[in-house]
């Protein structure tokens, strides 16, 4: 069985570790619909960066939440938007959490 490392950014709240959870979330939109549903996403909670992609998906968001249900609710969220076609979401983990280069196991 292999393990599939999630990355975890440490956090403290009021003495208590809190674990978020980075990840991409690629977005097809209806056509026509780009600005409304961008304004939408603009105002919801854990996303950190919005890119407008030219190809098979319209939207590349950067996104970071307290857990895999909240990354679970947020696109859910994303998905039942009027004009949204499909989403696609990738758990991110980033190279420096492993430790130098070139001594990450592949």
């Amino acid at each position: 069985m292999t393990l599939i490392p999630v990355s975890v950014s440490r956090i403290f709240y009021k003495g208590v570790e809190k674990k978020m959870v980075d990840g991409i979330i690629m977005v097809k939109i209806v056509p026509g619909h780009e600005r409304r549903i961008q304004r939408i996403l603009k105002g919801l909670a854990g996303i950190r960066k919005i890119y407008l992609l030219f190809g098979d998906f319209d939207f590349f968001l950067n996104v970071q939440v307290d857990g895999l249900l909240m990354l679970n609710s947020l696109v859910e969220t994303i998905r039942e938007m009027d004009g949204v076609v499909t989403t696609r979401t990738i758990v991110a983990q980033s190279f420096e959490e492993f430790g130098p280069m070139r001594t990450e196991a592949c």
